[in-house]
């Protein structure tokens, strides 16, 4: 994922990183996709969701463009540990 202040808007689809697999179930599951859907709402950067599922993020300065590479991190994380844990 490429963020550049004053350059085209950062575009994501949803299951990059803000949901859990289909494949995956149980309760670890379901507590990823609260934790994703938690980290997601905490980044107070203007974004869209397109009707094709991506994200586009807004960022108007370096302080914001952190914020999205910092959710992002802590998405991938997440997404890191369902899969140690999950056979």
């Amino acid at each position: 994922m490429t963020v550049d202040v004053g350059a085209a808007p950062v575009a994501l689809t949803v299951d990059d990183l803000w949901r859990v697999p289909a494949p995956i179930v149980g309760r670890a599951a379901l507590d990823a996709q609260w934790t994703l859907a938690a980290i997601l709402e905490r980044v107070e950067v203007a974004v869209v969701l397109e009707d094709d599922g991506r994200l586009t993020f807004f960022p108007h300065d370096s302080s914001d463009v952190a914020a999205i590479r910092e959710a992002c991190a802590a998405a991938r994380m997440v997404h890191a540990h369902l899969a140690g844990v999950m056979p």
